[in-house]
């Protein structure tokens, strides 16, 4: 949980962006998706998690948030822990805003909400029942108020990227022939579960790989194509790529990682040095202030030196949002301060469908970036000296 000065500061930033935009209120919808920027709206100006469906909070001047709680519990479980000190019992949700709207004098002139997330269907029942409310998206100008990260924010991704840390020794630790995916994505999650972790968010491929190979069975996996464990044995001579997301106190961090099962595979090897340069080469401009497309465009550049393909997805912004910002060259935000950067550059060979996974995340600060994970460039190889 947050301090109070936190709650003051992201709640008083909330306020600024109202009175900027002549607002009487802001209609925060959330659910538990974590996509691009406006999902984790809620999240982060209640601290209150949505574990499912969708939840209602609205804010009004003076830091004031009103939850839309479906009974006693949920209210309960609401106050005591998020910066919400009221919530009002209605199941159906959006008479609830409306009745909130009302209460606080909010039912005429502008209200501030976020249109991605909002079903249209409540957007036109608002209209309807509000007749004098102008209804207004303010995503972009919440989620800027996000990008400027605080120190407590900065210690829960720093958190964070440990306890990936320890997802990805659970990994290394775990893999061996005659598992199957799942039980590997299960030993993972716990380790991380120990840790601290709320949830997380895992992907995992395992096979043969080899470069000149058609993707398939027998060819170059085992780059990620999976968005869930499948029920496949684990055998020796496999590969096997993992990503391995946690999220802590409400903020993301990820590790990318390929390990070798019981033999080491110079394919492997090389395209993991190919994705380490080409990082490695980016490194100069990972700083405050950079364009994000120039990092990209350091990456593509040694990826193309060094004779090899650099095809997307090459990274994103994490925060509240899994993904806050993609890593592409058409994106010219600038980085800050306090933003944590994930960097997974796909690199391939010639005529190849598929390639290996690797990266993790970076801290951007005024002059540079920290490596805030500990576990080394290496390829690991399970059953021998690493």
């Amino acid at each position: 949980m947050f301090s109070t000065e936190e709650k003051e500061r992201r709640l008083g930033a909330a306020e600024a962006v109202m009175d900027r935009y002549g607002l009487s209120a802001v209609y925060l919808p959330g659910n538990s998706v974590t996509g691009p920027q406006a999902f984790g709206a809620q999240r982060y100006f209640t601290a209150s998690r949505v574990v499912f469906n969708v939840r209602s909070v609205v804010m009004f001047k003076g830091g004031r948030l009103v939850a839309i709680a479906s009974d006693l519990m949920n209210k309960l479980n609401l106050i005591q822990s998020s910066f919400i000190d009221d919530a009002v019992i209605d199941q159906d949700q959006l008479r609830g805003v409306i009745e909130a709207l009302k209460a606080n004098g909010a039912d005429r002139g502008r209200v501030g909400t976020i249109f991605e997330i909002l079903p249209a269907s409540w957007l036109l029942r608002l209209k309807e029942e509000l007749p004098d409310v102008e209804f207004v998206d303010v995503s972009a100008e919440l989620f800027s108020v996000r990008k400027a990260k605080s120190a407590e924010e900065t210690e829960a991704q720093r958190v964070c990227a440990g306890i990936a840390d320890a997802g990805y020794r659970a990994l290394c630790e775990t893999v061996r022939p005659g598992m199957y995916e799942n039980e590997i994505v299960a030993e993972i999650d716990k380790a991380m579960q120990r840790m601290g972790a709320e949830e997380s968010f895992a992907l995992i491929t395992s096979g043969r790989f080899s470069v000149g190979s058609p993707a398939g069975p027998g060819g170059s996996f085992p780059a990620l194509h999976n968005y869930s464990a499948l029920n496949r044995k684990i055998e020796a001579g496999d590969v096997v790529a993992a990503e391995i997301t946690p999220r802590y106190n409400g903020y993301w961090a990820q590790k990318v990682r390929t390990i070798c099962v019981g033999e080491k595979n110079g394919d492997a090897e090389r395209l993991r040095g190919v994705i380490v340069g080409s990082i490695d080469a980016a490194k100069p401009v990972l700083r405050a202030k950079t364009p994000i497309c120039d990092v990209v465009r350091k990456m593509r550049e040694y990826t193309e030196s060094a004779g090899y393909e650099f095809v997307m997805p090459c990274g994103h912004l994490a925060g509240v949002d899994l993904n806050e910002g993609d890593v592409t060259e058409d994106n010219t935000m600038l980085l800050e301060a306090g933003m944590l950067v994930i960097l997974h550059p796909t690199v391939v060979a010639a005529g190849m469908d598929t390639g290996i996974f690797w990266g993790e995340s970076y801290m951007i600060t005024e002059d540079g970036f920290d490596e805030i994970m500990q576990s080394g460039d290496a390829l690991y190889i399970t059953g021998i000296q690493n």
